[in-house]
């Protein structure tokens, strides 16, 4: 019991400590990646964090440049969406190489599907190292003729040359 004592003025104090501490403005810790073409009003594509190492991604839909969508079957929608998400990584300076975890959306999700959804995946991630991820069958999207929406989670690299030990 002493020792429970002995450390409660403690955690107080490091309660106080924290709870005083001015917080970070919102707008140095988040940072909005948009890049070019069609987007979604009121909806960032990304959202660099802290400093810039983490990127979390949007659900990105198969939507063309000029804001249609792409007709056509589940594996040409997907090889849209993870076009536009190659454009939202580049945008914040990372790839695919840098991506941690997908999430897959499919509306009336069956699993014979599940071949062409790996293929156009595969054509962008690396397979041997392929980023964590969930496959989520849902009853519809934002739109009756989007079938598949992909988030993602990725790190954004060091610049080439910057070296952390010389600072």
């Amino acid at each position: 019991m002493t020792s429970v004592l002995l450390r409660f003025p403690l955690v107080v104090s490091l309660a106080c400590a924290c709870a005083s501490a001015p917080a970070a403005e919102p707008d140095a810790m988040l940072q909005a990646v948009n890049p070019p073409g069609a987007t979604i009003p009121n909806v960032s594509q990304a959202m660099r964090i802290d400093g810039g190492k983490l990127l979390l991604l949007s659900g990105h839909v198969p939507l063309r440049a000029d804001g249609s969508v792409v007709e056509g079957s589940l594996e040409e929608q997907m090889e849209q969406v993870m076009r536009n998400l190659d454009a939202t990584l580049r945008a914040a300076g990372s790839d695919f190489s840098h991506v941690a975890r997908l999430t897959i959306y499919v509306r009336d999700f069956d699993a014979a599907q599940l071949p062409a959804i790996r293929a156009a995946r595969d054509r962008w991630i690396d397979p041997k190292r392929p980023p964590a991820s969930a496959l989520i069958g849902v009853q519809a999207l934002f739109q009756p003729d989007v079938r598949v929406e992909v988030d993602a989670i990725a790190v954004i690299p060091e610049p080439a040359g910057d070296d952390k030990s010389a600072r």
